[in-house]
């Protein structure tokens, strides 16, 4: 049970805890939780549920569903007053389940949260964990590391008493054996195979079935409503200048001068994730026992609270003198290798500091940073300009009656689109922002220029309306061909479920499906002891094979379409129920699993409801 729960911790649960964290202390500040005079939304068996997590609760909400919506986003849904009764409900519940987790004893370790933390891909770097990004980001929502744990044990608590609840549950033979008779259903299966042939244009569709399809299904003869678009765009690259070979050298010589007599420092370090004096008092017990001889990595796998790097013996890597806090860089360098420090505090807490080793930089050749510095100082020369212009362009076509006026004085050139409709185009017609500006009332409606569009921070656009088509119902000339082609491929189809029927009626009459077969110039197929749901025979006849109707004796016949639209005739007999006895240890094993995982998720609903019925909850 502990494995799947840290299993479940590593993936979207991981991702939610975090999500959870920094949206209610960027909204509201870490004070609102710790101090008096927050508004109380519920209480729940005397114990309240703020404003501030109701809050978060809802942005949370809001940020998964514009997950699931991606491109097509439906603003009502996201609405607070849509979002607040279900949110709220939710986190009652949640706080139903970790008193009974705590009234229950479960426990949470130390050690086991340590884990997680550090096998927490949110807050890897490079494929490893990085407690600068795990302090970084805690740091940024106004948390600390102990807080941040504390949430995640009460998730791991809920987690670990409906784990309990599913795994109580327990699975009948009863259940088994009718599960078994169903799916070790077997038969032996005959069939003909009527191919559907290629519809072509020798094939005489009459006008007057043509005008009838028309006519029933005039709404999918609608054009689509599309815009063409007049517009001009400023793009930062397309200010890029070429860069003397001069001025590119004298770059690399500027900063390669940097590197001359740079070094590189390797730390290792104790941490204790406090600000209490008591830290530098053990710290400096821990240096006493290092400098006395005592392994300074083996003390920081039995001390450091740093996740880290303890299991790497507090090693931090190489730091050119910007890694680490100020204090700590300063520790550092004051060190001879293998030396250690006093105790170092900074805002992560007390440091012992231990300097590994040191080497000297060496500036890579200029061939292998030519291109770099050119693209760096093309693009610091060109974002001035490009800020002026994109101010400029907008300034220009505000209430302008055209683009012409912009394009004289900034040198462009208007462009115009391709029709696109409401679902974009291509390129930079498929953004949403640009689409939302051309179908938006000031462009489509009132013919007026848009403002400018910003499309990231290197491209700018403003446009007008050039043509507007609006949707509407096309004429029957325009789509007769269209329909033929529809109609010439049904008729084919007719043709074949025809000779099918002819086919099924011989069936039925007692003709087996070989001498059919012979007789009619057909493929003719068979499988004996078919099961249900195996792979032999095409999908949609296995299912057809069991749904239709059987004699006594366990025969029958019918017809069905394949996937590639051939018709396909059917017989079959000696059909067989399964039995519990003939299904395999491991099917049987993995079946009982499913069942209990069933009834597992259906007894910690009931279990939710329970808890819900018997509590006190007040709402505010």
């Amino acid at each position: 049970m502990l494995q799947k729960i840290r299993d479940n911790v590593q993936g979207t649960l991981a991702k939610i805890i975090i999500a959870v964290i920094i949206v209610p202390f960027a909204l509201f500040g870490i004070d609102a939780f710790f101090t008096g005079g927050v508004p109380e939304v519920a209480k729940v068996d005397g114990e309240a549920i703020t404003e501030p997590e109701l809050a978060q609760g809802i942005e949370l909400e809001r940020r998964r569903l514009l997950g699931q919506m991606q491109d097509r986003v439906d603003a009502s849904l996201l609405e607070e007053s849509r979002l607040r009764a279900p949110v709220l409900e939710s986190l009652i519940e949640r706080r139903l389940m970790l008193a009974a987790a705590e009234r229950a004893g479960l426990h949470v370790g130390e050690a086991m949260l340590n884990q997680l933390i550090v096998e927490n891909e949110s807050f890897h770097e490079n494929g490893e964990f990085s407690q600068a990004r795990f302090q970084g980001l805690l740091a940024g929502s106004g948390m600390s590391p102990a807080q941040f744990k504390s949430l995640l044990r009460e998730d791991m608590l809920v987690s670990q008493l409906m784990s309990g609840v599913e795994a109580s549950e327990f699975v009948t033979v009863t259940e088994l054996e009718g599960v078994a008779r169903l799916t070790q259903q077997s038969l032996d299966a005959r069939w003909l195979i009527v191919p559907v042939p290629a519809a072509d244009a020798s094939i005489a569709v009459p006008e007057e079935r043509v005008a009838a399809y028309y006519e029933q299904n005039r709404a999918e003869f609608r054009t689509e409503e599309t815009v063409r678009v007049e517009y001009l765009e400023i793009r930062l690259a397309d200010l890029y200048q070429p860069v003397a070979d001069e001025a590119l050298r004298e770059e690399y010589e500027r900063r390669t001068t940097a590197f001359e007599g740079a070094e590189e420092r390797r730390a290792a370090h104790i941490m204790l994730a406090t600000q209490e004096d008591a830290a530098r008092a053990k710290l400096a017990a821990l240096r006493e026992r290092a400098v006395a001889g005592e392994d300074f990595a083996q003390l920081a796998r039995e001390n450091s609270e740093d996740l880290g790097s303890a299991t790497d013996g507090g090693d931090l890597g190489f730091s050119s003198g910007d890694a680490f806090p100020a204090e700590f860089e300063a520790a550092l360098k004051a060190l001879e290798p293998g030396g250690i420090s006093e105790p170092v505090k900074t805002s992560s807490g007390w440091h012992l500091v231990k300097l590994l080793e040191v080497r000297r930089q060496q500036a890579p050749p200029f061939d292998q940073m030519r291109a770099t510095i050119e693209s760096e100082l093309q693009r610091a020369a060109a974002e001035p300009m490009f800020v002026e212009r994109s101010e400029k362009l907008a300034d220009l076509t505000f209430n302008s009656d055209d683009l012409a006026e912009a394009a004289r004085e900034l040198g462009l050139e208007v462009r115009s689109s391709p029709a696109f409709g409401r679902r974009g185009g291509e390129g930079v017609f498929a953004d949403a922002r640009v689409i939302a500006a051309a179908f938006g009332k000031d462009v489509l409606e009132e013919g007026q220029n848009s403002e400018r569009i910003d499309i990231g921070d290197d491209h700018a656009i403003v446009l007008r309306r050039a043509a507007h088509e609006p949707a509407r119902e096309q004429e029957l000339a325009e789509v007769a061909e269209r329909i033929r082609t529809l109609l010439r491929e049904a008729m084919v189809r007719e043709q074949a479920e025809a000779k099918a029927d002819e086919l099924l009626a011989a069936l039925a009459g007692g003709q087996g499906v070989e001498a059919l077969a012979s007789a009619n110039g057909l493929e003719w197929k068979a499988e004996p002891d078919y099961m249900r749901g195996a792979p032999q025979v095409p999908e949609e006849l296995g299912k057809a094979l069991f749904d239709t109707p059987r004699s006594a004796e366990g025969t029958g016949h019918g017809k069905v379409v394949s996937g590639n639209g051939d018709v396909l005739v059917f017989a079959f007999d000696d059909f067989r129920d399964g039995e519990l006895a003939r299904l395999p240890a491991e099917q049987r094993r993995l079946l009982t699993g499913v069942f209990r995982r069933s009834h597992g998720i259906e007894s910690a609903g009931h279990y939710q409801q329970h808890l819900r019925a018997v509590a006190s909850v007040e709402l505010f």
